[in-house]
């Protein structure tokens, strides 16, 4: 980007002027010329989770190393950078001439915030998301601007590019909020509801495991992502007794699975890579397969947010120890680059898990059904199995079938069920 210095805040230096004292004056010389500008939320996804493992002081200084970076690599000379709360860093591009300009200056942010930084010999990444909010539009005032554009950045998170403008219609910051805290406060209480969905081997038809799921126990009835409830605990610091509690409710129900039903399953549990960072889970996982007197082939993790195991040694070592007791362990990451591949074949991994909802349409689309075939046979490379989910209908299952995948789950199969609705459904 080129500079335009007619706009230099001249009267102080810019570390001496307050962020929003100086996107203010900016917003009024906008106002009066009539042109745009745009402001960014940037949330690094990384300085919390630093603070916990290394401490604060190397949450600081990793922060303002990637400060650094966006002033040097991204940000002009007029434009302004300030800190906000552990994650968020919010850049003013003080005259744009188009969003698109400001896309570009995302896009640009991005890539120099995934580029990776050493603590020691430790490689980290950042999980960053950028959020736009442009003047002229629904916002007339700096607080309002950033406002939107935080708003912006939290649904940037959940998009594949990670850049969000600001859209009236989505779910306000304080409904959002309500929403986190509503989490928080159930997952404190144990009060969320474990409910199960019958896994199915492809090549013979046959229920072969279950997967554990998370599921508000009030009148809203819907499934709770294992990676927000585990967010939650983190908030609280009861990673340890919610993985716990999960994890006998889990093998408990499946012990009662195979007394009451006759059904001898594996269960699969879904947990963040970062549960892995937490030095008592190998020995949580082992005293509850011994209270509950399982094999602990039966019990299968799968392993979220593989990229913790390229930075963390100390979750490479819980990997072992896990595989060492004879857990079962299943890569489950769409997000996964092609390096975590090579990654698999030198940890004790058993299979990798595939969700087709990426992937709408594939069954009728020759080259999305070569990409998966090809996906299938690399797996199969590595000796691990393959697992799906999100499969439509029969003839999916059956063109699966002829790819050679191995198991699958799928709502047409069964939908996630309570304890007794499982039983009274699958017994023999």
């Amino acid at each position: 980007m080129s500079a335009h210095g007619d706009e230099r805040q001249e009267a102080e230096p810019e570390a001496a002027i307050p962020f929003l004292d100086r996107l203010r004056s900016s917003l009024e010389l906008r106002k009066a010329d009539g042109r745009s500008l745009a402001v960014l939320v940037l949330d690094c996804g990384l300085i919390g989770r630093i603070d916990v493992l290394w401490g604060y002081q190397v949450g600081d200084a990793v922060r303002s190393r990637i400060a650094a970076r966006l002033r040097a690599e991204v940000l002009r000379p007029d434009d302004i950078l300030g800190e906000f709360g552990r994650d968020d860093l919010a850049c003013a591009l003080t005259l744009v001439e188009g969003p698109q300009l400001a896309v570009l200056a995302a896009e640009k942010a991005l890539r120099t915030m995934n580029a990776p930084m050493f603590l020691g010999e430790d490689e980290i990444y950042a999980s960053p998301s950028v959020g736009i909010a442009v003047f002229p539009g629904t916002a007339d005032s700096a607080e309002s601007l950033l406002q939107q554009a935080k708003s912006a950045s939290t649904a940037a998170a959940e998009l594949t590019g990670h850049i969000a403008f600001f859209e009236a219609g989505r779910a306000s910051g304080a409904a959002r909020l309500a929403a986190e805290s509503r989490l928080r406060t159930a997952v404190a209480e144990d009060a969320l509801e474990l409910v199960f969905q019958p896994q199915y081997d492809v090549r013979f038809g046959q229920i072969m495991g279950i997967e554990a799921k998370l599921r508000w126990s009030d009148g809203d009835r819907s499934l709770v992502p294992m990676r927000d409830a585990i967010a939650a605990a983190e908030a609280g610091g009861l990673v340890t007794k919610v993985v716990s509690s999960l994890l006998n409710r889990a093998l408990r129900n499946c012990s009662e699975f195979r007394q009451r039903a006759g059904l001898d399953l594996r269960v699969a549990i879904n947990l963040p890579a970062r549960c892995l960072l937490e030095p008592e889970l190998p020995a949580l996982v082992e005293r509850a397969l011994g209270t509950w007197s399982l094999r602990p082939g039966r019990l299968v993790l799968e392993i979220d947010e593989l990229s913790v195991l390229e930075t963390h040694e100390q979750a490479r070592s819980a990997v072992q120890r896990l595989h060492q007791f004879g857990v079962k362990l299943s890569a489950d990451d769409a997000r996964a680059p092609l390096s975590l591949l090579f990654l698999l074949a030198s940890l004790p991994f058993k299979e990798v898990k595939l969700d087709l909802s990426t992937a709408p349409g594939w069954s009728s689309e020759p080259r999305a059904e070569g990409v998966l075939r090809s996906l299938i046979e690399l797996v199969h490379q590595l000796k691990l199995d393959v697992i799906v989910t999100a499969v439509a209908d029969e003839a999916e299952e059956a063109r699966l079938s002829a790819l050679g995948c191995d198991f699958m789950q799928a709502d047409f199969k069964g939908p996630p069920v309570d304890p007794e609705n499982f039983v009274s459904r699958y017994a023999g």
